[in-house]
């Protein structure tokens, strides 16, 4: 099982459709782009940028259209509740750290545990390298979307 299908195991629920509606790709698009993109991305020695760049070779997708996809998809996941396994895998590919093990799951963003952020506003806020309050610029950043 490819490390794209993995997610959507954890993530049960995402949205293909709405995720490719948000890049301008079919499901079908998505789902062929993920399976070739996310395990690169998920290898830290693998450089980001020209990973995007083969796959953006290999599908025929426009590199900008693949560096969108990616934080789409992760956003939507997150929304899904993932966390831990091939979620922690891809953030970890992008140079953020995955939560901790046995961390308990995150609460909704309106409703951040008491004392604290949630997991995911933590990963946010990892990922939001230049404190705009939106990581998915940081994250298209480290795909070489912009």
């Amino acid at each position: 099982m490819s490390l794209f299908d993995q997610l959507m195991h954890q993530a049960q629920g995402l949205d293909l459709g709405a995720v490719a509606q948000r890049v301008g790709l079919t499901p079908d698009q998505i789902a062929t782009a993920g399976r070739a993109l996310l395990p690169q991305i998920a290898d830290p020695d693998v450089d980001n940028h020209q990973a995007t760049a083969d796959v953006a070779a290999q599908t025929g997708i426009s590199h900008g259209q693949l560096s969108a996809m990616i934080p789409a998809i992760l956003e939507q996941a997150k929304q899904l509740g993932a966390a831990g396994g091939p979620f922690a895998s891809v953030l970890n590919g992008l140079g953020v750290a995955p939560p901790e093990p046995g961390a308990a799951p995150a609460a909704p963003a309106a409703a951040a545990p008491a004392g604290g952020e949630s997991i995911f506003d933590k990963i946010k806020h990892a990922v939001d390298q230049d404190g705009d309050g939106n990581p998915l610029n940081d994250i298209m950043n480290k795909l070489g979307g912009h």
